[in-house]
């Protein structure tokens, strides 16, 4: 007499689950993972250590054509990833270690191969850097648009005033390196020149004043604000600022590259 051979419960468990996963892969099939190249060097990125005011704004090139990048890649309007262009994230603090220890944490994933999702997510999901608002109409995203074709350009941002001329708060947009205003550049909205504005009350501008309500001390308890019991100095912030290439697949899931570090200012309280 042959004898059948049944499976025991532990092996008819097991492959019943196996066959439930594979018809899942097969149902949902496997995310797509699209590279971005990272916006590119300008001008020196800013330090807190400048002391001449002039001096005190951030610069980037965006990433667009091929010869720096694969980005250009996503400008076919057939294709199912679309580059949107570059946008432009920030953080106050009021303890410069703490801001230092965040930008060390960041140059570390991007230098690691195996961290490369990581770095923007860190950035924007776990340290909570807010997209850069503007003064006039709503704020684009990215605040960088992608032009028709692939073109990189300059991009110029100073938070505060120096003066109204030259060294005014904008947000410019050329051909060239930018070390200060330059006319025909700045960004519109509208037809309306827009300058910067924070991302917690889009009414605040940089020129931190105890006494100018259009541009207020910041508080613990704002958005873009990580603040301390221990000020590295009273009245003293720090604005750091990155840049990073956005892209858009058809379910309209963004993707971001790996972040572009602009620097970091410091700002003085007026008390006028």
């Amino acid at each position: 007499m042959i004898k059948k051979i049944g499976l025991c419960p532990e092996i008819k468990v097991c492959s019943f689950l196996i066959l439930v996963f594979a018809l899942i892969l097969s149902a949902c099939g496997l995310d797509t993972f699209y590279y971005l190249d990272s916006p590119l060097f300008s001008t020196s990125p800013v330090t807190t250590d400048n002391e001449e005011s002039v001096k005190n704004f951030f610069s980037c090139r965006t990433n667009e054509e091929s010869s720096s990048g694969n980005n250009h890649l996503y400008f076919d309007s057939s294709s199912d990833f679309r580059f949107l262009g570059t946008e432009i994230y920030y953080k106050i603090y009021n303890n410069k270690n703490t801001m230092l220890s965040v930008e060390s944490t960041v140059d570390n994933m991007i230098s690691s191969t195996t961290s490369y999702s990581s770095a923007a997510d860190y950035l924007i999901e776990t340290k909570g850097y807010k997209s850069l608002k503007i003064s006039s109409g709503s704020t684009p995203f990215p605040l960088v648009k992608a032009t028709s074709s692939p073109n990189n350009r300059h991009v110029y941002i100073r938070l505060n005033n120096s003066d109204n001329g030259d060294f005014r708060s904008a947000i410019c947009i050329g051909e060239s390196p930018m070390t200060r205003y330059v006319d025909g550049t700045s960004l519109s909205v509208g037809g309306v020149e827009v300058a910067p504005r924070r991302n917690s009350n889009s009414a605040h501008g940089f020129d931190f004043s105890t006494s100018d309500e259009a541009n207020p001390v910041p508080s613990e308890g704002d958005s873009d604000v990580e603040y301390s019991s221990s000020a590295t100095e009273s009245g003293v912030w720090f604005v750091d600022m990155y840049a990073v290439s956005v892209g858009r697949d058809a379910t309209y899931t963004n993707s971001y590259s790996q972040p572009y570090r602009m620097g970091a200012i410091k700002i003085t309280v007026s008390e006028s």
